[in-house]
Formats: C-alpha cells, structure tokens, sequence
C-alpha cells in the first residue's frame, strides 16, 4: 500500500520531468542566417600585418571603453567587457567582445568580431549572453577600426 501511494506521489513528478518547453529550439533558430551574420561581424583590411591589426584593435577598444580581459597575439585573440556606462551604441549595454584576426594573404588581415549583450537574472551567479546581431553596432566597431589603421598606417 505504501509503495503504491509512493509511487502515486512521484507519477506527477516524473511527468513533468518529460514536458519540454517550445522555446528551446529557439536558441538554435534566428532571424539572420550564420552566412548573413558572418557577414555582419567579418571585415577584410589590406595590411599584412597582423600585428597592427591587433594593436588598432586594442585601442579601438580602450578608446571605446572597454576593458581588456584576455589577448593572445599569437593566436590573433582579444576579449574585452564593458558596463553599462558608455556611449554611441554601445551606450547602457553590458556588453561582451571576441575579436579574432585570420592573416589570409600576405597582404590581408580579416577581422571577426563577435559582440554579445550580457544579462543577469535574479541570481547574479548566473549569467546570459545574447549575441548582438545590429548591423550599426559592428558598422560602428569596423569603421572605427579602419579609422585607426588608416590613421597607423600612415603614422599620424
């Protein structure tokens, strides 16, 4: 007898343990292709060298008032956080960025950035990223960059 309303408790349970909510295949769907996206966050800049692209990075960044929080030149990595104080678009966004550089020719450098806008809930612990896919915001990044590559190469 005791078993059976054991189990009679627990059925409720173990049902709802199978019911899946229709949003989770949501993160797997969006409005924007990963092709149309890549080329969104990807720019290709006539330099050889990787390592002035990355240094303009940086300070495109710093400038914009990031904060940088991991680099690895040799891998073409930067990371880098900013809070919610800013300006431009970037303005009242907790906001996270991987940039990536690829060395394609010898005389191309492509940039990939990947911006993502950082959330929290109830519970601080637990953190939710969101990738930006505003075309204006990377618009504004790229333009920034090349500014500033323009501005290196010609050592002004």
């Amino acid at each position: 007898m005791k078993k059976h309303l054991f189990l009679l408790l627990l059925a409720p349970f173990l049902v709802s343990a199978c019911v899946t909510k229709g949003n989770q295949m949501a993160a797997f769907s969006s409005e924007v292709s990963q092709v149309q996206q890549r080329k969104i966050d990807s720019r290709m800049f006539e330099t050889g060298d990787e390592t002035l692209v990355l240094q303009a990075v940086v300070g495109v960044l710093l400038d914009t008032g990031f904060k940088v929080t991991e680099t690895n030149m040799a891998q073409g990595l930067i990371s880098a956080q900013k809070g919610k104080s800013g300006f431009g678009l970037f303005a009242g966004r907790d906001v996270r960025i991987t940039v990536t550089t690829f060395k394609v020719t010898e005389s191309k450098v492509r940039v990939r950035a990947t911006l993502q806008d950082i959330s929290t809930g109830m519970d601080p612990r637990y953190i939710r990223g969101e990738q930006v896919r505003d075309a204006r915001v990377y618009q504004e990044f790229f333009d920034k960059l090349a500014q500033s590559l323009f501005l290196e190469a010609n050592q002004v």
